[in-house]
């Protein structure tokens, strides 16, 4: 009878003991994705001028400091979503929670032939006056979620929740967080590439 009991908390051992937290190889892929899109995004707004951060393509169409902004605003945005995720209850690994249906969603959220609208809540409306400011925003928001995908033991793999190409468990929230920033990244050097983007005038402080 005891050794009946022995073997079935040993069976359920995995669940209590962090079955569902990240792998080192799932952590170490989430924040290369993290700290690789920060670096993109400060590059591409670095010794912008004041010209250059406000141009808009068309009136439809974002400036690089909208684009900033956006990107700031979604950071907890999106981070509020994962750990509103982690408070449903806890499941078996979903079938989708692999190294392979991660790196498609990653690629799937970078392509900007697919576009999207964004939420009211994460809508730019002109908060950060530079490129410095919106760099150090940038870099406090983001540094904090580096810091919790190096540390946590949360069970980000066994919460699912709604996302935006269906059930998603919170780790793939936060892989969307980063993969976000590359994707407006992108929409920033569109920008810049635009034939009539500014190429000259005074720096801004």
């Amino acid at each position: 009878m005891i050794k009946t009991i022995a073997l079935v908390l040993c069976a359920a051992a995995p669940m209590f003991a962090g079955e569902g937290s990240m792998t080192l190889d799932e952590r170490a892929y989430l924040l290369q994705q993290l700290e690789s899109s920060k670096k993109e995004m400060l590059a591409s707004i670095e010794g912008l001028t004041a010209a250059q951060w406000k141009f808009k393509p068309a009136p439809a169409v974002w400036s690089v400091e909208e684009c900033a902004e956006h990107l700031i605003l979604a950071e907890d945005y999106i981070f509020k979503g994962a750990q509103q995720v982690l408070q449903t209850p806890a499941v078996p690994r979903p079938e989708k929670s692999t190294a392979e249906v991660d790196q498609k969603f990653v690629t799937g959220v970078k392509d900007r032939s697919r576009k999207a609208t964004a939420p009211e809540a994460i809508v730019p409306s002109g908060k950060f006056a530079t490129p410095a400011d919106a760099a150090r925003e940038f870099t406090a928001r983001r540094d904090k979620t580096i810091e919790y995908a190096k540390t946590t033991s949360d069970g980000l793999r066994v919460h699912v929740g709604p996302g935006p190409v269906g059930p998603m468990d919170a780790y793939q929230f936060l892989l969307l967080l980063a993969a976000h920033s590359s994707r407006h990244t992108a929409q920033i050097l569109e920008v810049k590439a635009n034939q009539d983007y500014p190429k000259a005038a005074a720096a801004l402080p």
